[in-house]
């Protein structure tokens, strides 16, 4: 608590160009979640660009370190990272995790096969016959959570890919992931014939806030947060959060070798 008030304190009083040196580096886990977190990607991705320069604004570096979604859960609460890059705003996970203040928003959807899906859907009990795959270890929100836990006709795979494959396959009939993410990858991933074979529907299933984790019950966890909160509204009042949007948008953030062209969307 005390060096949180001190940094606080020097924080409100320091303008943060002083900052001209690091005087903290952070370890953050990320997870391949192309486009918004990628190794591969110029910055590390979307999200990770902002995390990084977010920290960089009062003095702290980042070092990203891609592990699968569980695996960077598991080590992050043992110690072994300072957060986690990144995750939705979920009530479940507020035990062990605090939220930072929100980096973006994301429209969660579902993808159905072509051919089986429905066009539309108004209660996720519409859903109840058809097979749903979701992949392992994500918390998309509150209420799907709860319907994933309850039911019996839905099937987990390793990544988010192998699920789109398992649409396009037919083996099962919808798929929830971010809009954009499901793009990307049907673009980077997947022939024309395969995209022919999956589209998204609306209604969205909801409108997501996406947030850095930082595990509670650390020394430092409160500093962190605090720094990373501070930054990002440095980043809002420069206008950079709108520039890496715009960036986002036309395609700056890609794997080098596997270019997809934006103007599609």
């Amino acid at each position: 608590m005390r060096l949180l008030l001190i940094a606080t304190f020097i924080l409100a009083l320091v303008p943060m160009q002083s900052f001209a040196h690091a005087w903290m580096k952070l370890r953050i886990a990320t997870t391949e979640y192309a486009p918004y977190t990628s190794t591969d990607m110029q910055h590390d991705g979307y999200i990770n660009h902002i995390i990084a320069d977010a920290f960089l604004e009062t003095g702290v570096v980042v070092e990203f370190v891609s592990l699968p979604w569980e695996e960077a859960l598991e080590a992050t609460l043992k110690g072994e990272y300072d957060a986690i890059s990144y995750g939705n705003f979920v009530r479940a996970r507020e035990s062990e995790f605090f939220h930072s203040n929100p980096i973006s928003a994301e429209s969660l959807v579902f993808y159905v096969n072509a051919e089986k899906g429905p066009d539309t859907w108004a209660e996720l009990s519409d859903l109840k016959d058809l097979k749903m795959g979701v992949t392992e270890g994500y918390l998309y929100n509150d209420e799907l959570a709860a319907y994933i836990k309850s039911s019996s006709n839905v099937v987990e795979s390793a990544t988010d890919k192998d699920n789109l494959q398992a649409l396009i396959d037919g083996k099962i009939d919808v798929f929830p992931i971010d809009e954009l993410t499901g793009w990307y990858l049907l673009q980077r991933d997947f022939d024309s014939g395969d995209r022919r074979d999956v589209m998204p529907i609306k209604p969205f299933i909801s409108t997501v806030t996406t947030h850095l984790l930082v595990p509670k019950g650390e020394s430092d966890s409160q500093l962190i947060l605090s720094l990373f909160n501070k930054g990002l509204e440095e980043l809002t009042l420069d206008g950079k959060l709108t520039r890496f949007k715009r960036l986002l948008k036309e395609g700056y953030y890609q794997h080098p070798q596997k270019k997809v062209n934006f103007d599609r969307r």
